[in-house]
């Protein structure tokens, strides 16, 4: 089955089923698409070309180790899932040309797979190779040191997840794993996860065993986690493959010894999935994602010292819309890469716009 076909499925159902018990609020699709249309009227574009990526893909991850910028799998029409590994170093003037291949691929073709850097490493977690009843799905996680160049020359298996996942959520607190939601299976149908595993990331860079803690709210995929000091925020996502997509954003507080409070929701926004979120200078900036159409909305709040949020702010909107696209930030700007530009169609882009945020 085509991603095509994949993308009406999998968003389209949400199309039709939108329940206005969990998007109820302002800040909920139909509101978003109004106040989207009005910001880009009124906010001067600021963000800048920055180059292309290698290969036009969507659900594929970008990391940074240093000034090297890593390109790892995603998805695209022609070739569907890539195991190709790019690497490049971020110019003086912020952009992103001279894409080398990495001697090492990673050992499988991957979408929707995670990527963090951590301690000089880089960390591929999970993900699938394909839509529909064979598509496989992963439980390994996979660690790459680069070497002085910027290449990569191996890869190692450092540890399985408890279960495999996709469209799930990582981040990494001091030296602890975490993985929230997601599903065992990638097709019409699939379950999703409400779990919430944590492990410990040895000095070797192994991945040690994973603990299971307090469930998450709800079944969730296609959310975002991202660590800020010593908590966890949570954004958005799909509660269920033909359920609707939730505008909820949720905390939790990683204790000493590294478990979590439990997740809390904290605020709203426009409800989504398949969006990036990123943290610069103290900051949460939320990009894009789909709703009922493909948005090119950009957002920043701060999570307060008492743990609230505060009001979303709008940033300057994408100059095209994005969604199961990837971001990363370097040196106070935000960089966004590829992605599918509308519903509905397996057309995806090699673009890449950076945004200069002041420190």
């Amino acid at each position: 089955m085509t991603k095509t076909i994949q993308t009406f499925l999998s968003l389209g159902v949400v199309l039709l089923t939108l329940n206005p018990i969990v998007a109820c609020s302002p800040a909920a699709d139909s509101g978003g698409e109004q106040a989207e249309s009005a910001i880009n009227q009124s906010v001067t574009e600021q963000w800048q070309a920055a180059g292309t990526i290698p290969l036009s893909v969507e659900s594929h991850q970008t990391v940074v180790v240093g000034d090297f910028v890593y390109l790892l799998g995603g998805w695209n029409s022609r070739t569907y899932a890539h195991d190709e590994v790019f690497f490049t170093r971020l110019s003086a003037e912020g952009t992103l040309t001279d894409w080398q291949e990495a001697t090492a691929p990673m050992p499988l073709k991957l979408q929707h797979h995670q990527a963090s850097a951590h301690a000089g490493s880089i960390y591929v977690i999970g993900g699938d190779d394909q839509f529909g009843p064979k598509s496989n799905v992963s439980d390994r996680i996979f660690r790459a040191v680069p070497d002085s160049e910027g290449d990569i020359p191996d890869w190692e298996e450092v540890g399985r997840l408890p279960a495999p996942r996709t469209i799930h959520a990582v981040t990494i607190v001091r030296d602890r794993l975490y993985v929230i939601g997601g599903s065992r299976e990638f097709h019409k149908g699939a379950v999703m996860a409400d779990t919430v595993f944590a492990a410990v990331i040895a000095t070797d860079g192994s991945v040690g065993e994973f603990e299971e803690l307090n469930p998450f709210p709800t079944p969730i995929s296609w959310l975002t986690a991202t660590a800020v000091d010593d908590r966890i925020v949570a954004i958005s996502g799909k509660v269920g493959w033909d359920a609707p997509l939730t505008n909820q954003v949720w905390l939790a507080a990683v204790t000493e010894d590294g478990s979590l409070s439990g997740f809390e929701p904290i605020g709203e926004t426009v409800a989504r999935q398949r969006h990036t979120t990123v943290l610069i200078d103290g900051r949460l900036i939320l990009i894009a994602g789909g709703a009922r159409r493909v948005l090119s909305r950009v957002e920043a709040a701060t999570v307060e010292a008492d743990g609230s949020l505060s009001d979303w702010q709008m940033l300057p909107p994408l100059p095209a819309a994005r969604y199961a696209h990837a971001a990363f930030v370097h040196g106070g700007s935000v960089y966004v890469s590829g992605g599918f530009v509308k519903y509905g169609s397996g057309e995806t882009s090699n673009k890449i716009f950076r945004l200069d945020l002041e420190k």
